[in-house]
């Protein structure tokens, strides 16, 4: 599909580096990475996620405005998110009419972070870099992460940033906590802009392998052409097989969903 590999070859522009980019990308109504649904594999899998428990601490790392971050705090959890951007962060408040106070954290002695917390739910968001946060930053380690295509930006990164991330997120992890993944990727590399990097189900395993057990839970069939979009639908079983010939060329984009528990 022409229009996907465009889009993909777009994206392989952009300087995921880049705090001004990220900024830019929050100037329109239609950020790229942005759903306006909750995630249907969240909830599909909130029981096995969750155990079933009530109260936990979740973390959303690269949460934008994410709605699964309120959906979690309607279940009875108290959730954290990290994000870059302080307009991401004052649409979420925004659109969910939330009212927060706010208060400033020293990250290290040369970086301050800002902290915006709800009034009405267990919501707390941090304005900062993925990279300058630590478990004692954040008020501690997290029952569950929901990493939700973050992974997908960081490996657009520099090299050695995908590993650095993993550290940072498997640190802020309890013994007891789970991990669910989530990444976005093509069924198959052919056909795939060179200059497009995406997490294989290889990355995953050499990312997590050594201290966590890794549960592959499924794929979701994008909707669309858009990489930000989250309106899939769930892939049971191989019946593109019958398509006509002239589909079996096009790009065709997953989510893949993978559940960690450490060793």
């Amino acid at each position: 599909m022409a229009e996907v590999k465009e889009k993909l070859e777009q994206l392989a522009t952009l300087d995921f580096e880049s705090k001004e980019a990220w900024e830019q990308d929050w100037t329109t109504d239609n950020p790229e990475f942005h759903s306006d649904q909750v995630n249907t594999m969240l909830i599909k899998q909130y029981g096995e996620f969750t155990r079933g428990r009530k109260n936990l601490r979740i973390l959303v790392p690269l949460c934008g405005k994410s709605l699964d971050m309120n959906w979690l705090a309607d279940q009875g959890h108290t959730v954290v998110g990290v994000e870059l951007i302080g307009k991401a962060i004052e649409a979420f408040f925004h659109e969910n009419k939330l009212t927060h106070h706010v208060k400033y954290v020293q990250l290290s002695p040369e970086i301050q972070g800002t902290v915006f917390k709800a009034n009405e739910k267990e919501i707390t968001l941090f304005e900062c870099s993925i990279f300058d946060v630590t478990a004692e930053v954040v008020g501690g380690q997290f029952d569950c992460i929901w990493d939700r295509g973050s992974m997908t930006a960081i490996k657009m990164m520099k090299e050695g940033r995908l590993k650095q991330y993993t550290k940072i997120m498997l640190d802020c992890l309890k013994q007891d906590g789970r991990y669910l993944l989530e990444v976005f990727a093509p069924e198959s590399p052919e056909g795939l802009p060179e200059s497009f990097k995406f997490v294989s189900e290889k990355d995953v395993h050499e990312l997590f392998g050594e201290r966590c057990t890794v549960q592959f839970l499924g794929k979701e069939k994008m909707s669309d052409e858009s990489p930000g979009s989250e309106e899939h639908k769930t892939d049971k079983s191989e019946d593109r097989a019958g398509d006509a010939s002239e589909e079996t060329e096009d790009i065709i984009m997953v989510m893949n969903y993978y559940l960690m528990d450490f060793k």
